[in-house]
């Protein structure tokens, strides 16, 4: 059964969901963006199919997407709550959830599902002109839905990721996302902006090969998104700083005592834990 999906927010994310579901689905996609020179460009590309008034796009959408920062999604669809379709979707792509997730689900009486989501994609570079419709390929779609919302409506939006391509989709609860979302993403953009603080970072050229393009890679950071990240996970991603300073601490102790045999076995350990997850 082809869908009306409507994708709010067409920068890099969205719109490379609306490139994907072009390319791999027969749904009808309809597209908005604050800026309206974007959507007509989205428009002109073949990005989507069609555009128009919000509200009406709104009403007539199966599953939307609202694509914004962290702190501008839950306001957008409250605002807007009386327009879309009876019974449909609204979900979301924002890396973070128990915010969001516990802010919707305290709404009573709407007539759509909010369901939480999370297509686990990026690039070092944000806007429309940098999106992919391949930026998903191999990619996870985790879904975070409310107990009480209908089984149906979640397998909806799990098929549709599926239809999409996303090579994995989990459902899992908003909090356990979280946590491991400050362990799998968020840890490594606070190691990678730490890292390259360090006062030789600007001396690097000719010293530097895949050690540092590994580390320094995601340090490339659109910082006024990822401070709403971070702070909204705040209680996960402050235990694995802790973690992470302790682990940093142990090999420091090792380092400044001489102590070979224990930065061995250290190293050793972290080698081993590497081998059996991948």
């Amino acid at each position: 059964m082809t869908m009306n999906v409507l994708i709010c927010g067409l920068g890099l994310i969205g719109a490379s969901l609306a490139k994907t579901l072009k390319k791999n689905t027969e749904h009808t996609v309809l597209g908005w963006n604050r800026t309206p020179s974007v959507t007509e460009k989205a428009l002109r590309d073949g990005t989507i199919d069609r555009t128009g008034e919000l509200e009406e796009l709104m009403g007539e959408a199966d599953i939307t997407f609202v694509n914004f920062y962290p702190e501008a999604i839950v306001p957008f669809i409250l605002e807007h709550k009386d327009c879309f379709k009876k019974d449909s979707i609204v979900t979301d792509s924002c890396g973070i959830k128990t915010k969001i997730c516990e802010e919707m689900k305290a709404q009573k009486g709407l007539k759509f599902y909010f369901i939480g989501a999370h297509p686990m994609a990026g690039r070092e570079v944000s806007g429309y002109d940098n999106a992919l419709d391949n930026l998903f390929d191999n990619a996870s779609f985790i879904c975070t839905p409310a107990q009480d919302i209908p089984r149906n409506k979640t397998d909806a939006l799990v098929g549709l990721a599926q239809d999409m391509g996303f090579a994995r989709t989990v459902v899992t609860t908003p909090e356990h996302h979280d946590e491991m979302i400050a362990f799998t993403s968020q840890i490594a953009h606070v190691l990678a902006c730490s890292y390259v603080l360090s006062p030789l970072a600007p001396m690097h050229a000719g010293y530097s090969a895949g050690s540092y393009r590994d580390v320094s890679r995601v340090a490339r950071i659109n910082a006024e998104m990822w401070t709403e990240l971070f702070l909204d996970n705040k209680e996960p991603l402050v235990r694995e700083i802790d973690d992470l300073v302790s682990n940093l601490m142990r090999f420091k102790y090792n380092i400044v005592n001489g102590d070979g045999e224990a930065l061995t076995a250290l190293m050793k350990e972290g080698n081993r834990i590497k081998e059996e997850i991948g």
